[in-house]
């Protein structure tokens, strides 16, 4: 990955510092956990070599650099070789909530401490395996893949014994996003795979519905 300027290391340090809320109150324990064991934390990018070694040690997974956002069927291979595409970018300072694809902040910090989970990374590999195979079999495949994983792994809440917590990268990435998943604005419905996979979505706006799991391993089963 390309050298970040210290203009752009000041930017993830801000957008680090405004989710502090979001890691003690918000965010699943998994989450806090992966940002420590990966070394993620409020210094400015991460080296993604020594970010990788640590992460591929736990999970076998990778942060891989990638130029603009993937599409859904590079994206699928890509997890099912334990890969996940990191931005080679970060979001303009003057707008620190918005970015016009996946940056490294929201990739970086967003996704892989989650991966850093056996289970989920076992989960985020499979997916990718699952979903491969069937759109190779059937293009029309890839839209239903593309919700499931959208509500199911970007912008998922979860119970705790603590309260609801937030267990997507996407929300988890986003300040915005992390204060509106638990307040009273949206509709929030328990994850049911036959819904979830016609429920379309909007990538320029707050999620209407926000789906529930019981506890993470409800979210590992939905394949099955």
């Amino acid at each position: 990955m390309r050298p970040f300027s210290e203009v752009e290391h000041e930017t993830w340090r801000r957008l680090h510092q405004r989710l502090a809320h979001c890691r003690a109150h918000q965010a699943h324990p998994l989450f806090s956990a992966g940002l420590d064991a990966l070394g993620i934390g409020d210094d400015g990018v991460p080296a993604l070599d020594a970010v990788n070694a640590r992460l591929a040690a736990r999970t076998g997974f990778r942060g891989v650099p990638v130029t603009g956002l993937e599409d859904g069927r590079s994206f699928f291979a890509m997890l099912a070789r334990r890969e996940f595409p990191i931005g080679a970018f970060i979001r303009d300072a003057k707008d620190l909530s918005y970015t016009p694809a996946p940056d490294v902040f929201h990739d970086m910090y967003g996704h892989l401490p989650l991966l850093a989970d056996p289970a989920y990374a076992d989960f985020c590999a499979r997916f990718g395996e699952v979903a491969t195979a069937a759109v190779a079999a059937d293009a029309a495949a890839l839209r239903p893949f593309e919700r499931l994983f959208w509500f199911g792994v970007e912008f998922p809440l979860v119970e705790t014994a603590s309260g609801r917590r937030i267990f997507g990268g996407g929300i988890l990435s986003s300040y915005g996003e992390s204060n509106y998943a638990l307040s009273d604005e949206p509709e929030v419905r328990p994850f049911v795979v036959a819904e979830v996979r016609e429920r379309e979505y909007r990538i320029d706006e707050m999620q209407r519905v926000l789906y529930v799991f019981d506890r993470p391993e409800s979210l590992y089963r939905i394949l099955d």
